[in-house]
């Protein structure tokens, strides 16, 4: 009996050390749990101004030519890389500025992927709609490496006739050839008369 007389006290000082620290320990949990939900409360309501916000700005001058901000992490350096690989690692990570960087680099584009695509076909294809704007935009102004076209032999045509008409070359034909006909303006028809 003297065991149970002793152990008494004992278990009555476990049983209010829980009392008074369980309320405290749960009142701790409770608040975690509340800051917790403050904080997500938090992060919802800036998401949700950005969006707002984005909803207000102004349309970018080219529909789809902003990007949508996610890019996936690189995964090998681009100066490692050729600039077309660069450029299409660029495709398919959504990176606009590393597709710009590698056309600044000397990336062509009448190169072809493993799929056989263009990089103007990988960025349609993989929705890339603001590397897809960058690489249209520069069709005309990046030589593609490949050789010059010849002239077609309706340009030529008129040409040839006179004692020194062997020695021009078809770029001096064109060269020489008189502006086309710009049309005759009719302001009945509509906008710009034409």
């Amino acid at each position: 009996m003297r065991f149970r007389t002793e152990a008494a006290p004992a278990a009555l000082a476990a049983l209010y050390l829980f009392l008074a620290v369980a309320p405290a320990f749960a009142e701790t949990e409770q608040e975690k749990e509340a800051a917790a939900q403050a904080d997500a409360e938090e992060r919802a309501k800036r998401a949700e101004q950005e969006k707002e916000d984005r909803a207000k700005a102004p349309p970018p001058a080219i529909p789809g030519a902003v990007s949508s901000g996610d890019v996936a992490p690189p995964t090998k350096n681009a100066a490692e890389m050729s600039p077309n690989d660069a450029l299409f690692d660029a495709i398919n990570r959504g990176d606009g500025a590393a597709a710009r960087d590698a056309m600044n680099r000397g990336a062509q584009l009448d190169a072809k992927n493993v799929l056989g695509q263009t990089p103007i076909d990988a960025a349609i294809e993989a929705n890339r709609n603001d590397i897809t704007f960058l690489l249209l935009s520069l069709r005309g102004s990046v030589s593609s490496g490949a050789p010059p076209r010849a002239t077609p032999a309706s340009a030529r045509a008129g040409f040839g006739h006179g004692p020194h008409s062997h020695s021009l070359s078809a770029t001096a034909a064109v060269a020489h050839a008189a502006p086309p006909n710009p049309g005759t303006p009719n302001p009945s028809v509509g906008f710009n008369g034409f």
